[in-house]
């Protein structure tokens, strides 16, 4: 809904899968759904089944089909779909090369890229993607990379290759809070999550919720600024929302009080590469 109310955009949503009552939902609301099978699909299913590769979501692969769908623009907004825009904004001055993108977790760290926000140059991508299915499927038919998505992909394959986005437009909720950002990425712990952990209801131990924990525990001061400002900013966008993002501002002062936190952050600080590019 920000994307139109706030972004001033045409949201297009790409989907896998049979139609529901959310995409008929988003239909509604004005968002364009495009039915889209990922090209490798076939190939993930069998290395799956054979105890090689465990797609986190074949959601994310579909941002890799923009490309061969988009015919009309030579630029595109690819967003994930856990980002809040927080106002307009003019990128018409910003033609990458291949695409543009900004840190995966700290602003500073460009040693290796989070594809949740990218400026596609949507030809260029076109031009080199022979060479990337070719990467793709070697990974994959290797049996190595367990855990390899698209987002690994990318940053090796257009290593040195990509431009960089402002972080403004692939902001994070765990920095500092700043009235200057275009689009908020829900990066990490999502809203759900922060209400769990904050309500004593998270006891998950396997890695991602040990993450989760570690970046909430660095970051409780800037999480509470965010939903505190969102819980007013977005009233006029989605009023249900504004009063969820308000709960957790209240659950995180209250949990600010009650859990020791602490602001070490180096955990935060992936490198992929030797040197960023």
């Amino acid at each position: 809904m920000s994307a139109r109310a706030i972004g001033g955009l045409e949201p297009v949503l790409l989907y896998h899968g049979a139609p529901s009552s959310f995409t008929e939902w988003m239909q509604r609301h004005g968002v364009r759904v495009v039915p889209v099978r990922p090209r490798f699909l076939d190939m993930f299913t069998q290395a799956q089944a054979a105890g090689t590769f465990a797609p986190y979501s074949i959601g994310h692969w579909l941002r890799l089909e923009i490309p061969d769908i988009e015919r009309e623009h030579d630029f595109a907004l690819y967003t994930d779909c856990d980002i809040i825009f927080l106002r307009g904004f003019d990128l018409s001055m910003l033609r990458p090369k291949v695409f543009a993108a900004a840190p995966e977790m700290l602003p500073e760290n460009w040693n290796y890229f989070n594809s949740g926000v990218m400026l596609l140059n949507v030809p260029a991508m076109r031009a080199t993607y022979p060479a990337l299915e070719e990467q793709i499927k070697q990974r994959i038919l290797s049996g190595d990379m367990l855990r390899y998505d698209d987002q690994f992909a990318l940053n090796e394959a257009y290593h040195g290759l990509w431009d960089h986005l402002d972080p403004l437009f692939n902001y994070k909720p765990y920095w500092p809070f700043t009235n200057h950002a275009a689009i908020l990425h829900l990066h990490g712990p999502k809203p759900g999550n922060l209400e769990a952990m904050t309500s004593g209801q998270w006891h998950g131990e396997d890695h991602t919720s040990v993450f989760f924990g570690k970046i909430l525990n660095a970051s409780s001061r800037h999480y509470l600024d965010w939903c505190s400002w969102l819980g007013d900013f977005l009233q006029t966008v989605d009023f249900l929302e504004a009063i969820r993002f308000a709960r957790r501002a209240s659950l995180l002062t209250r949990y600010r009080r009650e859990v020791p936190t602490h602001t070490d952050s180096g955990f935060m600080n992936p490198k992929m590469f030797a040197q960023a590019p």
